[in-house]
């Protein structure tokens, strides 16, 4: 993987705000080349944590953005509830810090390497469970979850769809 690809998450989310490039006219086939290329160090950053826990987040989340409808990205392709499409390489033992999703369902769909994810419900319940390639993980609205990758990292498809419930 290129690394040098990959824009800063803050200059992104604050700049650029845009996931493609390239020109849509109505048929939708997009080149990667075009797609926008973020990394985030870590994703979802939690700093009520200390930085030994993986629920605060550590390490790099290389995100290709594929479709967007979230807020400030949003294409105005999609009216059917999805959010966010995105295909996400976590380095070797990086973790996604814990996060709460009030509004949006999400899926992880494991490509390779593999990821420890613990979700905890609306309840207070948690599980933690390791996913590895082609296995799944979903989180609903109401729920938090965390995760850290293996040893080898992991690649992963993440979906989130807008919760109309």
């Amino acid at each position: 993987m290129d690394n040098s690809k990959f824009l800063n998450a803050s200059y992104f989310h604050s700049s650029v705000k845009k996931i493609y490039s390239g020109e849509l006219d109505g048929i939708v086939n997009k080149k990667s080349d075009k797609m926008a290329k973020v990394v985030y160090e870590p994703a979802h950053l939690n700093p009520d944590f200390l930085d030994d826990d993986a629920r605060r987040g550590k390490g790099k989340d290389f995100a290709t953005w594929v479709f967007s409808e979230e807020p400030d990205t949003a294409e105005g392709l999609f009216s059917n509830g999805l959010e966010l499409f995105m295909d996400a390489y976590f380095e070797p033992d990086a973790s996604v810090g814990l996060h709460r999703h009030s509004t949006t369902d999400e899926i992880y769909y494991i490509i390779s390497g593999s990821i420890t994810m613990t979700t905890i419900t609306g309840m207070g319940k948690e599980v933690c469970v390791e996913l590895n390639e082609g296995d799944a993980h979903a989180v609903f609205a109401g729920e938090s979850h965390f995760g850290t990758a293996g040893a080898k990292g992991c690649r992963a498809i993440v979906v989130a769809l807008k919760n109309r419930g």
